[in-house]
């Protein structure tokens, strides 16, 4: 029998250690539900969906239906209570028309409680009210005899909407307006005045209402008193 050096034997020792240790790590299973520095990257109109043990979505990131114009995928986020009702997303359901994704928020009962305005800036709900303009002096001079614009009413807000929804309810003697900073916003009414329309000032800015009023004639007097102004979306 031919001597076989020492040395030879030791490392073929060394290979069948190294073989075993080879074979148990291919047969043991690598840890799945830790990322440890690094990070998860979903492409190409992928999706990652988390569901209660129920089977029920409860968080809902990737491609979300329908489509923008053209096929492009629109992304997104739809988070769900545990009991499967919506509670938040980010989602646009009319991807022509309203291309812009609102987020908005339901309440348990399927009412969106909070939403962001599609068109423009700033709330689309809940629907704020401004402060009720109050009587521009102590006497609270609520009617006018002046055939020239008077104020009757003066209040502070702050911009929240784009949109303002106006109700100021008068007599038939005169003319009533509203006046943003000093600038008209809708219509001149000769009775009682409602309207929607945009608002004309900066998100998140210091505005000041003013209702005014005047008489159509030397002998007529016209009264009016603010009903509601609210922020509204566009």
């Amino acid at each position: 029998m031919a001597a076989i050096p020492l040395d030879l034997l030791d490392r073929i020792r060394d290979l069948e250690r190294q073989v075993r240790a080879l074979m148990g790590s291919a047969n043991t299973r690598p840890r799945m539900d830790e990322i440890q520095g690094g990070r998860v990257v979903i492409g190409d109109g992928g999706s990652l969906t988390v569901r209660t043990p129920e089977g029920k979505d409860l968080a809902y990131v990737g491609r979300v239906y329908p489509d923008r114009p053209g096929g492009q995928y629109q992304q997104g986020v739809v988070l769900r209570r545990d009991d499967g009702s919506l509670a938040f997303s980010v989602w646009t359901g009319d991807a022509e028309d309203l291309p812009v994704q609102p987020i908005r928020m339901w309440d348990r009962n399927g009412n969106i409680i909070f939403a962001e305005d599609s068109r423009n800036f700033g709330l689309a709900k809940p629907f704020i009210p401004y402060p009720l303009p109050t009587p521009e002096n102590t006497g609270k001079w609520e009617s006018t005899s002046s055939t020239s614009w008077t104020t009757l009413y003066n209040g502070n807000a702050i911009v929240q909407h784009p949109k303002l929804y106006c109700l100021i309810a008068a007599t038939t003697g005169g003319e009533v307006r509203l006046l943003v900073n000093d600038r008209q916003v809708g219509p001149t009414s000769k009775s009682t005045l409602e309207f929607t329309d945009l608002i004309g000032a900066d998100y998140d800015s210091h505005i000041t209402f003013k209702v005014q009023a005047r008489a159509i004639g030397s002998n007529s007097t016209v009264w009016c008193s603010p009903r509601a102004l609210y922020g509204v979306l566009s």
